[in-house]
């Protein structure tokens, strides 16, 4: 065997290893854009655009895309934000009124403070809890069925000293309080591509029993040394740490 054939024959294997993790990407992106949904995708790609060229370019002017997206998860690890220019308000705003939003958090759709306990009462999806004689925060999750009937969840917080002079402040906050969305697309989408590799495993299956990783998550993808150059983890970076 000659030694050209000879070096051809492992630089073929490489080049089709590189094509195999190629289209392995690509199905993935191709998969989580499918359960997104195509108005969804658009707000994410938006949102990634933006980050990159508003954001990292203000932020690290000096570093190209790759290296922008590192130090920026190297600050975020190391609590070292006091200088960060913030993220553009056009964006934030496109993702407030985006159907997006909604596919990755819930708010309640009614809040009650309640003076004790004896004002409660037990719903069906409710376990039972303990005499409580103080007020505390009582909000209401509201589901829509695909058959069109409805179902509602509640869930009780409790905060130190609350007056009644707070009650409408305080559940004005309760109001725009984010809760992860465990029926939502976006778990849907990530569960998709839990299998492009050992970190998206975990970092689904984290999702799935903890809801919010930040702010961890920057550490665990450093460590992991994730690809910085793949269109999917960068969406996880800004989605996760930024939104």
């Amino acid at each position: 065997m000659s030694r050209q054939i000879k070096t051809l024959i492992p630089f073929t294997f490489l080049m089709l290893i590189i094509g195999c993790a190629d289209k392995n990407t690509e199905e993935n992106r191709t998969k989580f854009d499918k359960i997104l949904g195509a108005e969804n995708v658009e707000t994410v790609d938006y949102l990634v655009s933006d980050f990159e060229n508003d954001f990292l370019k203000r932020q690290y002017p000096n570093l190209d895309t790759e290296n922008a997206y590192r130090q920026f998860l190297t600050e975020h690890r190391d609590d070292n934000t006091e200088k960060w220019n913030s993220i553009s308000q056009k964006a934030r705003n496109k993702f407030k009124a985006s159907k997006l939003r909604l596919e990755m958090y819930e708010f309640p759709d009614s809040v009650w403070i309640l003076k004790n306990s004896t004002f409660d009462k037990i719903e069906s999806d409710s376990l039972p809890f303990v005499d409580i004689p103080f007020p505390y925060i009582k909000s209401r999750y509201k589901y829509t069925n695909p058959n069109g009937t409805t179902d509602y969840t509640y869930s009780r917080s409790y905060r130190e000293n609350i007056s009644e002079t707070h009650y409408d402040s305080i559940i004005n906050q309760e109001m725009n309080s984010p809760r992860f969305n465990y029926i939502g697309k976006y778990l849907q989408a990530l569960e998709s591509i839990k299998n492009k590799s050992n970190f998206h495993q975990e970092f689904y299956d984290k999702k799935r029993s903890l809801g919010v990783l930040y702010p961890m998550l920057a550490d665990v993808m450093l460590l992991e040394n994730i690809d910085l150059n793949d269109k999917l983890n960068r969406r996880l970076i800004v989605l996760e740490l930024i939104y």
